[in-house]
């Protein structure tokens, strides 16, 4: 099973070849009043976006040539600064747009794994801040909850829970809207894919709105665990 899923690992560089950057647009999904998903086609992560009096947060960066678009998009939903961006893990569908944020101002945040491994892959829009196991951010009239789960999809996972909305971002842990793509080059395991489902059904509820790394926009429990039972 783990060397038939090595096979299947496409990195983001690799992706990113196949992305043909100037057809893709930016679909815009209305979670609640305050947080929305940009979605800018299957390859590439979906963007979380909290805006309010605080100002804007976000939730992963797609890939680089997407920044304009990604903007234009957001600016139509508040001209506030962008205060944060929280990366998932490190591939590039997620990660890749965090240095045009940080020309902007943001602070990126990433679990202590994953800035590490950008660090020695030397990739661009390495993480400003770094936590280890938990993290809180009070943040637009939310508490916003970001936790590391054991190695799953990499062993630099990140999830966030936004609690008053009761909205979640899994990034690429299991959703079961695709075939899992596990980075076993980054630390992700089969075993650490399901503990991490078990997780994410542990600190959300029945009426979460989950927000999968791709696809979607919204999952809930029946997604996850038609994935926990095929893994």
């Amino acid at each position: 099973m783990r060397t038939f899923l090595v096979g299947l690992v496409m990195t983001g560089a690799l992706w990113a070849q196949q992305v043909d950057f100037a057809k893709q647009e930016i679909d815009t999904v209305k979670i609640t009043d305050s947080i929305y998903i940009l979605m800018g086609g299957p390859a590439q992560g979906n963007v979380l976006v909290s805006v309010g009096t605080d100002g804007i947060f976000l939730v992963d960066s797609m890939y680089a040539p997407m920044h304009d678009k990604l903007m234009a998009a957001i600016r139509k939903l508040s001209p506030a600064p962008i205060r944060y961006v929280v990366n998932t893990h490190l591939h590039g569908d997620h990660t890749a747009g965090n240095s045009a944020f940080q020309k902007l101002g943001a602070v990126v945040i990433s679990q202590d794994n994953m800035r590490q491994r950008m660090v020695d892959l030397k990739m661009d829009g390495v993480p400003n801040m770094t936590y280890g196991s938990t993290l809180t951010l009070h943040f637009n009239g939310d508490e916003i909850s970001i936790f590391h789960p054991a190695p799953a999809h990499t062993d630099g996972d990140s999830i966030i829970f936004f609690k008053k909305a009761n909205v979640m971002h899994v990034g690429d842990v299991p959703a079961s809207l695709r075939y899992p793509n596990i980075g076993v080059n980054e630390g992700g395991t089969v075993d650490g894919m399901m503990a991490a489902g078990n997780q994410v059904m542990q600190v959300a509820n029945a009426q979460t709105k989950i927000i999968p790394g791709h696809l979607g926009p919204v999952i809930g429990f029946g997604e996850i665990r038609q994935q926990m039972e095929m893994f």
